[in-house]
């Protein structure tokens, strides 16, 4: 079976696992007694180990066994959590992501000896693997007194996984290391389908355990269920639950535009009905308004994605920026369910990385001049999400040295970025500050100083047809305020003529309508 047009999948599962390695680091490393995020880590090194395993690819496979082996240890008690040992971790963890990506596009490369050499030192106390662990898939050589047998085995991969299909396949690819597979139903073709619900059957001829071909089928990641010999009545009943299809973001675009000339012609429509007084055509003309609303705002919903998805990629900035900068800070999120349209979702994480690094650059201090200021040593980013209207307001406030609006101004006023005027309002101070090449760094960092962060961001926001604001007080901390529209794919507009010409202003936009007499 050719596993090659899966490696997408292998990207993208491996990204999340990735993803969740970095978040249970962050909790391990500031509760280093605590238990679960170490189980949680050992699980998605140990899934993205057979993943690759599965896949072909050595040198990811190789380098997530050493991890896993380091994490062994420290799970069981063996080893001590300690600095240097998260450091090696957090490493490692960056090392799969590249060795990843470079599997999957045709590049990989032998795993990082001087890494390995590390990983294995570090695990080398009391740590002695065993069998299970050293081997990504059992061998036959384990079971050869056995005859070979057959075994009907029912798989089912978990409801919520990644392109259950190509899952579905990589099972049958293990399952074929482990003996002869036949009688697959439904057929391997079927697995690309859209209505594919991730069960399937298939009969195996092989001299393992029960148990041994469990736990090989289960390492694939996302196996939910492994039967042998499984009532009819129990399997109908479990292929009841609710199915999902996956949907290529380019059809829903399609489908939103198609929307977008529905609610012209509902709009068309209802000014003919109006105008033409009949009842009959007026009440369809009203039927076809519902219907065309609800199918838009159906559309809208399934383009919506949670702002977490993005905001997850923050917390290990921060932890790394706190470490290259000397300084301590606890980096919070708030918000992380609200939705926005994925197109802006897209595009919101660059503005928002210039900005947190900013924040913790420029805004919070060094944990001696914290003290000093009568701050406690450690500073706070948080970054908020929250629903106003029709559009969401992203935050990034820091509890730092703020803004000294007196020396902006002053170099302002030198670069000739500034108008002949004694203080800088918040507006002025937000454009000022956006002017590329403009910074109030001291000197170049390897962070921030370049004066292209405030720059960046505007125009990102400025292009999703959004707004950045910015409001800080000297000594207090400052607050980076990002509003963007819930989705570009249909704007609401205030229809207004004037001078005879006919406007659609953003209803975003729109404070107030008055109306007054013209006499």
């Amino acid at each position: 079976m050719d596993l090659s047009k899966y490696a997408a999948l292998f990207v993208a599962e491996s990204r999340e696992h990735l993803k969740a390695c970095n978040s249970s680091l962050l909790a391990w490393e500031s509760a280093p007694s605590a238990a679960e995020p170490v189980d949680r880590l050992f699980r998605a090194i140990h899934t993205i180990k057979g993943m690759a395993a599965t896949m072909g690819y050595a040198a990811v496979a190789h380098l997530a066994h050493r991890t896993e082996n380091l994490l062994d240890g420290l799970r069981k008690g063996r080893l001590q959590a300690s600095p240097s040992l998260f450091q090696l971790l957090f490493r490692a963890v960056d090392a799969l992501g590249r060795a990843v990506e470079a599997a999957a596009a045709g590049s990989e490369e032998p795993a990082d000896a001087g890494l390995i050499s590390e990983l294995d030192q570090a695990s080398s106390g009391d740590h002695h693997p065993d069998a299970a662990t050293q081997n990504p898939e059992p061998t036959p050589a384990r079971r050869a007194s056995d005859a070979p047998r057959f075994r009907s085995i029912h798989v089912a991969i978990r409801s919520d996984a990644i392109m259950r299909g190509a899952r579905a396949a990589l099972v049958i690819r293990r399952a074929e290391s482990l003996g002869e597979v036949s009688a697959v139903r439904p057929a391997a073709a079927q697995f690309e389908r859209d209505d594919f619900d991730g069960r399937f059957d298939f009969r195996l001829q092989t001299r393992f355990s029960d148990a041994e071909i469990a736990t090989s089928l289960r390492d694939v990641g996302d196996v939910e269920t492994v039967q042998f010999q499984e009532p009819a009545g129990s399997r109908a009943e479990a292929r009841a639950n609710t199915r999902q299809i996956r949907v290529d973001l380019r059809r829903l675009d399609m489908l939103m535009k198609q929307v977008g000339e529905l609610v012209v012609a509902k709009n068309r429509l209802s000014t003919i009905s109006a105008e033409s007084g009949d009842r009959i055509l007026s009440e369809v003309s009203e039927r076809i308004a519902r219907l065309v609303s609800a199918m838009q705002a159906e559309v809208i919903a399934c383009r919506m994605t949670p702002v977490g998805e993005v905001f997850e990629r923050f917390p290990r900035l921060v932890r790394d920026l706190s470490r290259e900068l000397g300084k301590q800070i606890r980096f919070d999120m708030e918000g992380e369910d609200i939705e926005l349209d994925r197109s802006i979702l897209d595009e919101i994480g660059e503005p928002l990385l210039h900005l947190i690094r900013n924040a913790a650059d420029h805004g919070i201090e060094s944990p001696a001049e914290r003290a000093a200021a009568g701050k406690p040593a450690q500073g706070r980013i948080l970054l908020s999400a929250a629903r106003e209207r029709n559009t969401v307001a992203i935050r990034v406030v820091d509890d730092g040295r703020g803004i000294d609006r007196a020396k902006i101004l002053d170099k302002a006023r030198r670069e000739g970025a500034a108008p002949d005027t004694d203080t800088l309002s918040d507006d002025l101070l937000v454009r000022v500050l956006a002017r590329p090449g403009f910074t109030t760094a001291q000197q170049v960092s390897g962070v921030s100083g370049r004066g292209v962060g405030v720059d960046v961001a505007m125009t990102r926001v400025r292009a999703l047809g959004g707004t950045l604001e910015v409001r800080s007080e000297l000594n207090q901390g400052s607050t980076f305020l990002i509003r963007v529209p819930l989705t570009l794919a249909i704007v609401r507009a205030l229809l207004t003529e004037a001078g005879g010409e006919r406007y659609a202003v953003p209803l975003v936009y729109v404070a107030e309508t008055v109306e007054f007499d013209r006499r």
